[in-house]
């Protein structure tokens, strides 16, 4: 796990990787996201458009919203990408999130 770490850290150097939330889910909708790891635990409320990649974020009392890490992973895994949930102490970033990109 410490190697997908080292992975996103050389990847986003190279600006093929992000922690960002809105940066990542619009690379995910265009299926360019190769992997995709999620913090164990983590919640992120909102919504998220499966085909633009637009999220809104939004209150847990939220009737509407959803967990968009959850929403994200399987919008990855649907478009041929890899989805680990790892431990937080093991995550690259403090975002909940880290993804490397195709191209």
């Amino acid at each position: 796990m410490a190697a997908l770490g080292e992975a996103f850290k050389q990847a986003r150097s190279k600006g093929l990787g992000s922690g960002d939330l809105a940066q990542v889910a619009t690379a995910a909708a265009s299926g360019r996201v190769a992997t995709l790891l999620i913090e164990a635990d983590r919640q992120i409320i909102g919504r998220l458009n499966g085909t633009t990649g637009q999220v809104e974020l939004a209150e847990p009392s939220d009737t509407r919203a959803d967990e968009l890490l959850d929403d994200l992973g399987e919008l990855t895994a649907n478009m041929g990408g890899q989805v680990m949930v790892i431990p937080a102490d093991l995550m690259p970033v403090q975002t909940g999130l880290a993804a490397t990109y195709r191209h």
